[in-house]
């Protein structure tokens, strides 16, 4: 089925680096002057930007894909941008026989506070210290409205508010949010199993050189339908896992529905991701036994992770000193993000005596490693930037100290993990014809369904 989109797939830039909010904005409104693309506000941002959403094609079923999903996701608007003008400039096409809603943009302000990566620097401290996520509370994708088993959240974002308006008054037939991921194999999430399209989804990775994962390496209670392929999760998974597991846990718990979830739920249709990576490493590959069993390099990371927070808990006290000079989205962030690493690290501490005492392989001591390092490296460069802002600020030289004492670690987490890793960089135009064509080969089996 692939070869049936070669000439949309011919036509993919060459991308040398992700696009920034302004320039993505300027590609919409050239397309917004293309015939037959219909827009209009949706809601506005965390931050009171209008959010806004193209529409095109007059298919009898409806697809809504969304781009910046999280803030540090940036590859959605690259898809969506090629995809709208590319279908609006072919209507020889008839759009694929769909009607497309198009949300070029999710997280604008967090897509902004990213930006100083976009370039793909070499050096993985450079991008650790121009990196922002949302915490999950303050997230678009976890905080839809959700009651389950006494849990309830109705704390939503702006830009979940108008997502889930969107999906009310539409009811789209696919959802798709443009996640990516960004050191893992590319792996799927899909509503339901669809057996129909995972040879040609399998060929697509194939020929953008790119393998699929064989497990689900977001979550321990992923449910595989094959290789690569897995059930779409929610929040009623992570209640259900974790009331048999570990219940301390759920007594921590701060979000909401994911919007797959809520769509399924209040909507129906079909829905999946398709996660892609932006570095790979040939150690991933390496399913070969080692001489390590998993309690002891479960062990050694928890003892990495306590020193790692037990050093953030003490930069943070350190900066709250002078937080009227922070900034207050990237001090609020880090301080979540800190209280949610700390959860963690207590949960990993509880279940310690379960984890099974067994002979791992090569790559699942490569991820235990090194890139759970990397986690570790985003993180701490968090904290960084908000030494920074209020540095920048005229900050005693106090502040300047925690900020090169920061540093110092993240250049030395960094290097390590770089050379730990031997990650290659992989070419932007693949990941993008690798999410465009998925969508594509998606979209048709479920045409005639």
């Amino acid at each position: 089925m692939e070869e049936n989109y070669e000439d949309i797939f011919r036509d993919i830039p060459t991308y040398s680096r992700f696009l920034k909010v302004d320039e993505i904005d300027d590609l919409i409104n050239l397309i917004k002057k293309i015939p037959n693309v219909k827009h209009k506000k949706i809601g506005y941002t965390i931050n009171n930007e209008p959010l806004e959403m193209l529409e095109i094609g007059k298919g009898e079923k409806t697809a809504l894909i969304t781009g910046v999903p999280h803030s540090d996701e940036p590859l959605g608007s690259l898809v969506v941008s090629f995809f709208a003008c590319w279908i609006a400039s072919h209507p020889e096409k008839n759009f694929f026989g769909w009607r497309w809603l198009f949300i070029p943009i999710l997280e604008r302000r967090g897509m902004r506070l990213n930006e100083g990566w976009f370039n793909m620097p070499h050096s993985f401290s450079s991008m650790a210290k121009s990196n922002f996520r949302e915490p999950t509370e303050d997230q678009y994708e976890w905080t839809f409205p959700i009651e389950y088993d006494q849990y309830k959240w109705y704390k939503s974002r702006p830009e979940t508010l108008a997502v889930k308006k969107v999906l009310e008054d539409e009811k789209p037939d696919l959802l798709c949010n443009l996640h990516h991921s960004g050191f893992h194999n590319a792996y799927y999430y899909l509503s339901e199993d669809i057996p129909i399209v995972y040879n040609d989804l399998k060929k697509l990775a194939k020929s953008c050189r790119l393998r699929l994962s064989d497990n689900a390496p977001d979550v321990p209670f992923g449910k595989m339908f094959q290789p690569g392929f897995y059930q779409m999760y929610g929040l009623k998974d992570y209640i259900d896992y974790y009331k048999k597991k570990d219940p301390g846990l759920l007594t921590t718990i701060k979000r909401g529905a994911c919007s797959d979830e809520w769509y399924q739920q209040e909507i129906g249709g079909f829905s999946f991701n398709c996660e892609v990576p932006m570095y790979l490493s040939a150690k991933l590959q390496d399913k070969k036994l080692s001489n390590r069993n998993k309690k002891e390099i479960v062990i050694e990371r928890y003892l990495r992770k306590k020193h790692r927070v037990e050093y953030s808990v003490k930069l943070i006290n350190l900066i709250e000193d002078h937080s009227n000079l922070a900034d207050p989205v990237l001090l609020d962030a880090a301080e979540k993000h800190l209280t949610n690493a700390q959860n963690s690290l207590d949960h990993e501490k509880r279940i310690l005596d379960k984890t099974e005492d067994k002979i791992v392989t090569n790559s699942e001591v490569f991820e235990s490693e090194v890139l759970s390092d990397i986690f570790d490296l985003f993180f701490l460069g968090q904290i960084w930037r908000v030494a920074e802002s209020i540095c920048v600020k005229g900050g005693k030289p106090k502040i300047c100290q925690i900020m090169d004492s920061a540093d110092i670690e993240i250049k030395t987490l960094g290097k390590n993990v770089q050379e730990r890793g031997k990650f290659y960089q992989l070419p932007i135009r693949n990941l993008v014809r690798m999410q465009l064509g998925s969508i594509l080969i998606i979209a048709e089996a479920l045409k005639n369904k």
